[in-house]
């Protein structure tokens, strides 16, 4: 224990005596400063239990602020081992995992690389983080994204094993997908080229297709939330911020949810959104992948989203790059700040772009097609044995004809829609 003497107030931290000495581990200071920002408990209840806390020091008595805060009953009990400072790979909180390698940390959870033991299960297992377990927002979005996974089946959607609480640790066990995000390519390479950029957002548009046809609107494209390996096979993951059309929305009319430098203009203006919106966002990845960086910046949010309403696409970027005016229009149709000019339906984006990828014999172009609910069997979810017959061919279930799409549509009928498209055919001279 060492003393921690706070004579002046320090933003972001909690102050508990202004000038009097307070015996308190820099642990139990960086604890009850992560609570007061959280939002779980206030000033008072800190003051309070860091108060008692020295008390008990000056009988000879010691005792962490995690245990005070769990005998006031601030804290549920089991929340109490998780505020730990030792690294999880190191003490194994879950009995049933090998937690190997930490991947990485967001807002509300981090990611381990991680083994199932009885299955021998490569996965990946992301672990709430102790706070955002006090928090009922984070938590449900947590589980709402958690039990998603779990259900959802398309191979371009990272799937989910299963959610679990063991021992006050929540978590998600995913499939393990050896890549890194589009996002981190970018930085990586500067920019990626156009082919390969659009056969990544293809496989995009086709899991948002499939979420579509489930009622799920993802909110939250981008960059960051789509996964690439090797052989150029993206998954998106992330479904923390997705509404599900069935249901009203949790945020209500004139709340702005995802990225400021995806987000569609009906987004950025708190309507609610369809998948015309996750057409947008999508729009503005293929664009950061092409040129390297997102089509709207300023100095603030505020000022971001307004370029996202009001600033046409500057089209001077993309021509600099010489890029084909095939994939020019793609993006203008996605990126149209009118949503009845976009593509109605990601399978519009699936189709121009194999067409496009096609004739110019880009390959493979991936038959990402959902895979249909398979049996409790041939579920190979942790816990279960693995199936003892082969799972049916997804290719030869049978499946309603795809409804057409407005750009198809839109040729049909010999009308405009958006940006006009690139033909091959030259102007006859009169």
């Amino acid at each position: 224990m060492v003393p921690f003497l706070s004579p002046v107030p320090v933003p972001g931290t909690v102050n508990c005596y202004s000038t009097r000495r307070c015996m308190a581990s820099q642990r139990d200071i960086e604890i009850a400063s992560l609570l007061f920002r959280s939002g779980i408990l206030n000033q008072e209840e800190i003051q309070s239990a860091l108060g008692y806390q020295g008390t008990l020091l000056t009988e000879g008595t010691i005792l962490s602020l995690v245990d005070i805060l769990v005998e006031r009953e601030l804290i549920p009990a089991d929340a109490g081992p998780t505020f730990t400072e030792d690294p999880l790979e190191r003490i194994q909180p879950l009995p049933d995992y090998d937690l190997h390698d930490f991947v990485g940390d967001g807002a509300s959870a981090r990611v381990y690389r991680a083994t199932y033991k009885s299955r021998d299960l490569a996965c990946a297992v992301k672990i709430l983080h102790p706070e955002q377990e006090l928090q009922r927002k984070t938590m449900k979005r947590f589980m709402r994204e958690a039990h998603l996974l779990c259900k959802l089946r398309h191979d371009n959607i990272v799937r989910g094993y299963e959610v679990r609480k063991v021992n006050g640790w929540r978590f998600l066990c995913m499939e393990w997908f050896d890549g890194c995000t589009v996002l981190d390519e970018i930085d990586r390479r500067g920019q990626l080229d156009g082919p390969t950029a659009l056969h990544i957002t293809r496989q995009i548009a086709s899991a948002l297709a499939y979420l579509h046809d489930k009622g799920i609107v993802h909110r939250d494209i981008k960059p960051g939330n789509v996964l690439v390996d090797g052989a150029v096979t993206a998954k998106l993951i992330d479904l923390g911020l997705c509404h599900l059309t069935s249901q009203a929305s949790q945020e209500g009319e004139g709340t702005t949810v995802g990225t400021v430098g995806y987000i569609s203009p009906e987004q950025a203006k708190g309507k609610e959104v369809d998948v015309r919106s996750d057409i947008y966002s999508l729009g503005v990845s293929l664009y950061h992948m092409v040129v390297g960086e997102v089509p709207f910046t300023g100095d603030d949010d505020f000022e971001v989203m307004s370029k996202q309403i009001m600033q046409r696409l500057g089209s001077d970027r993309i021509k600099s790059l010489n890029l084909s005016p095939n994939l020019h229009y793609i993006i203008e149709k996605m990126m149209a700040k009118d949503p009845d000019i976009r593509y109605q339906h990601p399978q519009g984006i699936v189709d121009d772009a194999d067409a496009y990828l096609a004739s110019i014999g880009f390959a493979p172009i991936p038959t990402a097609k959902p895979i249909e609910e398979i049996a409790e069997s041939a579920d190979p979810t942790p816990g279960k044995k693995k199936p003892t017959t082969k799972p049916a061919d997804p290719k030869s279930t049978k499946g309603e004809a795809p409804t057409p799409t407005r750009s198809k549509l839109d040729r049909a009928r010999g009308k405009r829609q958006g940006p006009r498209r690139p033909s091959s055919r030259r102007r006859r001279r009169r």
